[in-house]
């Protein structure tokens, strides 16, 4: 009796972490940060994941927009901003690349770069910082303290196909995302 007791005390707290969506994020990114090799880490949408010792050779990108996002997981604006900064990435179609900075984690690297509060982004061209700015903003204002920067850049090639004998598969569909803001049921449109 007291075994199955010990147990179901044990595995309780894994079904419940587990059965949440941060919960997996937290187990995906444990995974993530014990199977990497290199300190930094790119993940999903094209956003890199820096540590001190990346961050001079991140920055020194030529031909590029480098954001750097100094932020912390508990800091509310930083997670409002951080997905507007993706979003502005992923459409400049590898003109802008996105990197992050936990300012948590990065050891003496904030304080030696003077980051006194957060959000705070840096835009970086040909390895020269061209701008920065503390503080959350909305996407409007963000596109048009971003953009200006990556005026006359080319694209960023694209990707040949791994196979070399075709084009390269479709994007998939978007997922129609029901947590947005201007999501609504097939068929209803807004006055």
């Amino acid at each position: 009796m007291t075994q199955s007791r010990i147990l179901l005390a044990a595995l309780l707290p894994v079904l419940l972490f587990t059965g949440c969506n941060k919960g997996r994020e937290i187990l995906d990114k444990l995974a993530k940060s014990k199977s990497s090799g290199s300190s930094a880490s790119a993940s999903a949408g094209g956003v890199t994941h820096l540590e001190a010792a990346d961050f001079e050779a991140f920055t020194q990108r030529k031909g590029s927009v480098v954001l750097v996002d100094f932020y912390a997981d508990w800091c509310g604006p930083c997670r409002q901003l951080g997905p507007l900064l993706e979003k502005i990435a992923a459409e400049s179609d590898g003109k802008i690349v996105l990197g992050k900075v936990n300012v948590d984690k990065a050891g003496d690297l904030p304080r030696k770069l003077g980051v006194s509060g957060i959000p705070d982004v840096r835009i970086y061209r040909d390895g020269k910082q061209v701008d920065r700015f503390v503080g959350s903003m909305d996407e409007g204002s963000l596109r048009k303290k971003i953009l200006p920067h990556a005026k006359g850049l080319p694209a960023a090639p694209p990707a040949a196909p791994a196979s070399g004998d075709g084009p390269p598969p479709a994007a998939p569909e978007p997922a129609n995302d029901p947590s947005s803001k201007e999501w609504l049921p097939p068929g209803m449109q807004r006055r």
